[in-house]
């Protein structure tokens, strides 16, 4: 019988293309390369990932899917293995009933003592104990109409609704960069990278993703991230402090549109100094921040409405704003010029949500 993983690689090398390239081109990980060459079934967390990776790999390869789908689950009868009953052995005939009687209560009361003495209250206790490590490191994370923000670690599940029912993204790594396994292929987020994914495999793309935090050296740390859905029907709009841009001829204010949707979300602020100055800022209803920043500083802010800023030196200043899977610098003022800025969601008289950049008097 062909095997479906020496066809994947003779198509791979008869094409010449080596497996770092592969795994660029596919944005399946080099593990999951190998083990679909190898055959090595065991290595996928399930097989509806094992089933989505060979549908990729064999179309990017040029070979027909149908026949290594049937190469696979050909593969897979094969090794199932024989019903436990014809692997059991028959109990013997030559003993007598009583003699077999007699051996089977002295042996059910030696067990019993055991297994209460010794066994019973050691079972217990790594029970417990497994039980417990499990909770610790394997949470599901559900995602709703809210923007989900939380720490994640390797082996945690991330649930996205969609019309035909939950989709499970599995953490694999938090080392250095956020990678999720999807049914569309492995996804690789890097630190401060925000980012729309296609984790069904379909037209367009479900959730924008925003790492926040990850460690360079410990993977145990886990990795910060914003996730909020696409979908309109769970994407809620936040109307808190909503407020209607007057018009331009009589507001007698400078304003700067930076995108409009027919919603409202989250969105982040990355700001770098260039030089010290005396910086306050304010996201949403919290708390004002004040502080004295220097040069090389790195400060990130995530609203969900707004964000007050309050500069001693606009010219120290670089802001980067990130919404929607895109970034957008905002213009540097004149070096010295004290300035007070509104970065927030606004809504127009025709329902139409912006963005926009506003200059507070």
């Amino acid at each position: 019988m062909e095997s479906f993983g020496k066809l994947l690689k003779d198509a791979r090398e008869s094409k010449n293309i080596d497996i770092e390239t592969a795994v660029i081109e596919t944005s399946i990980s080099r593990n999951h390369l190998e083990a679909l060459e190898n055959e090595q079934i065991e290595k996928f967390p399930g097989e509806t990932y094992l089933i989505g990776f060979l549908k990729n790999y064999s179309n990017y390869l040029g070979l027909d899917t149908s026949q290594i789908l049937a190469l696979y689950r050909g593969k897979k009868i094969q090794e199932a293995p024989p019903p436990r009953a014809l692997l059991q052995r028959q109990p013997p005939v030559f003993l007598k009933p009583l003699i077999i009687f007699f051996v089977l209560i002295g042996i059910t009361g030696i067990c019993l003592a055991i297994w209460f003495i010794f066994i019973s209250p050691k079972l217990a206790k790594d029970d417990s104990q497994t039980v417990l490590d499990s909770v610790l490191k394997v949470k599901t994370h559900q995602l709703s109409n809210q923007p989900l923000s939380t720490r994640v670690y390797e082996g945690d599940i991330i649930s996205v609704p969609s019309e035909g029912g939950n989709i499970d993204l599995i953490v694999s790594s938090t080392l250095e960069n956020l990678q999720l396994i999807t049914p569309a292929g492995t996804q690789l987020l890097e630190l401060s990278e925000e980012r729309e994914l296609d984790i069904d495999g379909q037209t367009g793309s479900e959730i924008i993703v925003y790492l926040s935090d990850i460690s360079n050296t410990d993977a145990s740390r886990g990795a910060e991230v914003r996730i909020m859905t696409k979908n309109p029907a769970l994407a809620q709009v936040e109307e808190t402090n909503m407020e209607i841009i007057p018009d331009s001829s009589s507001a007698g204010k400078q304003q700067l549109v930076i995108l409009q949707d027919n919603r409202a979300y989250p969105f982040t602020l990355n700001i770098s100094f260039r030089s010290p100055c005396i910086l306050r800022y304010r996201s949403d209803n919290n708390e004002a921040i004040e502080d004295y920043f220097l040069s090389g500083d790195l400060l990130t802010v995530q609203s969900s409405n707004g964000t007050r800023l309050w500069v001693s030196n606009i010219n120290a200043i670089k802001i980067q704003v990130i919404a929607a899977g895109h970034t957008y610098d905002l213009e540097v003022g004149k070096a010295g010029k004290v300035v007070a800025q509104d970065i927030k969601w606004v809504r127009d008289t025709n329902g139409v949500y912006k963005l926009a950049v506003i200059n507070v008097d």
